[in-house]
């Protein structure tokens, strides 16, 4: 309980600190508007007016989909599948599929009004209602006659290896949990050891371990705040909320760890001002090869290995219709092993310079 008291301690003055620094306010106040800007123009998209549609033909009806622009200006593409298997695998990175059912000719021919199936991803199951009147509308007005789109309980759970816009909000989400820390813990690091806070911290009766602790819960208090708000905003996309909130605890002590550890060898601001983009790019280059579809497996394999590609992946299990529990153990083994390693470092450096 002791250490625990005095982590605290150390980790409540740190959190003080940075709120009353205007440079930290700042990066903060910053990080939290690109979280809100991602979100606003990622997911709600307000000036995107192009849908894409992934179109699987039961019957061989002979119907031509082909681009169209509406009156409201819209326009609407068509991708041809050639089953439902194929429409789904192609609706990765589509907003809408759609199963023409082999009678729609003889309906079209007796006047009736026929009903095509309609498929949207699980992110979008609390809209399907207004999704399934937007898209009868359209198709209706494309047509000239009137027809009807059924979605209904037609939600599609991706898959475990499926990409699209779930490993793109996850890239987003990595950026904005490694963003934090990166930017704030080696600045007011830096900031200690200048004004010789650290010296006095490190004479006191706190143990390195201890300083650790402190230092790590003021990190993680940052991440929290910024990469809570993102997963907040990205609830949707969550089919397992345990796996979900597994993933999240383990980004916060990987980038805390990582974020400790840079400031352990940091001498100047010069030195974070230089080193902070390229430690993010390296933070994110592994997950966005990772999850590119194009890539070649030989690759991909190599890349797996890295502790964010393993993270990437916790957060897409925590977003798919099912878990390899193989591949779950491996990617949570990389990340703790990785976080042990990063803690071992940070207390190493703290005892050196206690020396």
């Amino acid at each position: 309980m002791n250490t625990i008291y005095i982590a605290w301690i150390i980790g409540t003055k740190d959190i003080v600190d940075a709120l009353r620094n205007k440079t930290t306010m700042v990066n903060i106040l910053a990080v939290l508007g690109m979280v809100l800007f991602f979100h606003w123009f990622g997911y709600l998209r307000p000036f995107d007016r192009d849908v894409y549609a992934v179109v699987y033909d039961e019957g061989s009806s002979g119907l031509t989909l082909d681009t169209a622009q509406l009156a409201n200006g819209s326009t609407y593409h068509f991708i041809k599948a050639t089953s439902r298997e194929d429409m789904e695998r192609k609706m990765a990175h589509q907003d809408l599929g759609l199963v023409i059912p082999a009678d729609f000719g003889q309906i079209l021919s007796a006047g009736g009004e026929p009903t095509l199936n309609g498929y949207i991803f699980w992110s979008h199951r609390t809209r399907a209602a207004a999704l399934e009147e937007k898209y009868t509308s359209a198709l209706t007005e494309m047509l000239g006659r009137p027809v009807q789109i059924h979605i209904g309980a037609n939600i599609i759970i991706p898959e475990a290896d499926s990409m699209g816009m779930q490993a793109t909000t996850i890239l987003q989400l990595l950026m904005f949990v490694f963003m934090a820390p990166l930017f704030l813990v080696p600045y007011l690091v830096l900031e200690e050891k200048q004004t010789k806070t650290m010296d006095a911290l490190l004479v006191s009766p706190a143990s390195p371990g201890q300083v650790v602790l402190g230092k790590a819960l003021a990190g993680a208090f940052y991440v929290v705040v910024v990469g809570g708000l993102a997963c907040a905003l990205q609830w949707f996309y969550v089919t397992d909320w345990g796996l979900a909130l597994l993933a999240f605890l383990c980004s916060v002590l990987l980038a805390v760890g990582v974020a400790l550890a840079i400031a352990g060898f940091l001498r100047s601001p010069l030195h974070l001002a230089l080193w902070t983009l390229p430690l993010i790019l390296v933070v994110l280059v592994p997950p966005l090869f990772y999850m590119e579809p194009a890539l070649k497996e030989s690759l991909r394999a190599v890349l797996t290995w890295f502790p964010t590609s393993a993270l990437a992946s916790l957060y897409l299990f925590s977003r798919s219709s099912g878990v390899p529990l193989a591949l779950l153990w491996q990617n949570l083994a990389i990340v703790l092993l990785t976080i042990g390693l990063l803690f071992a470092l940070v207390v190493w450096q703290v005892r050196r310079s206690d020396r």
